[in-house]
């Protein structure tokens, strides 16, 4: 069987790449390992109660990619508020910490402020100083010893699970916002709510979940096969072979799998950058989620946990921005836990999460809990390390020599967003 372009991975990238192959009446054909479309962005719907595998809240800066979006998906994403916290010395700030210090104890609120501005007069008059070399350094440089010391720090070092002196500053760019003097100060008087960062507002349905958006991409879209992977894959002779034993004759290949899994099923990549690609870290997310019979206990969407005490390092409610995710009387949780390597005992996992949530409010009782899923994210978070940075480029490089595009999160192994997935499958197909 013979194609002009195979596009590999039903995630936001390869569905946009194909919605775009298909409008425009170029041959293609999409192939999904799981019976899905959507990748990381699915959603699972149990007992009238709605969970995402992971946190995700649509966000726009182009707004052409939002009319383009907004035209497959109708009236069904709302505008929403961003609604988020920190949970440290057993207060809620409002987010971001490094803007927000009002409730903390005194000695902490001084602390983090005059270091902050030791740190940005240090960069206003020693303008001559070396870009940091780390994120560590990054940290100091940019919100001083106090906000690096309570917040950056542990919160980073518990999501990444490597030293902060071994990632790059190559994944923060709007991620990681900086306020102005003003704000901090005003921050650290009274409590507010803050705009600061790139997600303050996003989109997101009363029903169905984030899955929405792939079920509105591949709605009536031709030659997509579900339920069937891609196996292995040979550069020189243009040929993928499927899981379903079928071999496929390709002009060019769009991937959105992940970057290892694509070195992985190419036999004829050289050695070199298969141990390249084999050398590439990420961080993968345990992500309990939790319907609970009710009144919604607390106003947050996510709270991030920068102490120890929590083994996770993220928890919210998507019922409190959305209450139709939950039925009448209930609200729904979900708590994160990062992990390398071994995934750690669900059984355990649960036990902490209940034991915290309690403590906080959030849950009264085990038997209020209606329902409960778990979703294992391997690799969710691809990590920035010295190494990933040539590594990526290199193998994009030869992957492009080749006719192949690698697109999307993962097939780019970088930490992007949603739009920036979909507007990688649109440049692939143009």
């Amino acid at each position: 069987m013979k194609t002009e372009t195979l596009v590999a991975g039903g995630g936001l990238a390869g569905l946009a790449c194909a919605r775009t192959l298909a409008d425009a009446r170029r041959p293609y054909l999409l192939v999904e390992k799981e019976t899905e479309t959507g990748g990381l962005c699915r959603s699972i719907e149990k007992n009238g109660f709605t969970f995402d595998y992971t946190g995700h809240f649509l966000h726009f800066q182009d707004p052409q990619m939002e009319s383009w979006v907004r035209s497959l998906t109708g009236k069904l994403l709302k505008p929403r508020r961003r609604h988020s916290a920190i949970h440290s010395r057993g207060v809620f700030t409002e987010y971001p910490y490094q803007e927000n210090n009002a409730g903390l104890p005194s000695a902490i609120v001084k602390e983090n402020v005059l270091g902050y501005l030791e740190a940005v007069l240090q960069g206003r008059f020693h303008s001559a100083l070396r870009p940091p070399s780390d994120f560590q350094e990054w940290c100091l440089r940019n919100f001083g010893p106090g906000i690096s010391k309570h917040f950056m720090f542990p919160y980073n070092s518990k999501l990444w699970k490597t030293p902060l002196r071994k990632l790059t500053t190559h994944w923060m760019g709007r991620f990681v916002p900086s306020p102005k003097i003003r704000q901090v100060l005003e921050g650290a008087r009274r409590l507010r709510h803050s705009d600061l960062g790139y997600n303050a507002s996003f989109l997101y349905p009363d029903h169905g979940g984030i899955s929405v958006l792939p079920r509105a991409l591949s709605n009536g879209l031709p030659h997509v096969w579900r339920g069937v992977g891609l196996k292995s894959l040979s550069l020189g002779s243009k040929k993928a072979r499927l899981s379903a034993g079928i071999e496929i004759q390709f002009d060019r290949l769009v991937s959105s799998l992940p970057l290892k899994s694509l070195a992985a099923l190419t036999q004829d990549l050289p050695a070199s950058l298969k141990r390249a690609a084999a050398s590439l870290e990420a961080v993968s997310i345990y992500n309990i989620n939790l319907g609970v019979r009710g009144r919604q206990p607390m106003p947050y969407s996510w709270v991030y946990f920068p102490e120890k005490e929590f083994l996770f390092h993220r928890a919210g409610s998507v019922s409190a921005c959305v209450p139709s995710v939950a039925p009448s009387g209930c609200y729904s949780l979900y708590v994160e836990f990062s992990y390398r390597g071994r995934k750690p005992e669900p059984a355990k996992l649960y036990r902490h999460a209940l034991q915290k949530l309690g403590k906080l409010g959030w849950i009264r009782s085990e038997r209020d809990i209606r329902t409960r899923v778990d979703l294992d994210l391997p690799g969710a978070y691809v990590v920035y390390d010295e190494k990933r940075e040539s590594r990526v480029a290199e193998l994009l490089a030869y992957y492009r020599k080749k006719g192949v595009q690698s697109v999307g999160r993962y097939g780019l192994w970088e930490y992007g967003s949603m739009e920036s997935a979909l507007q990688q499958g649109l440049a692939a197909a143009r």
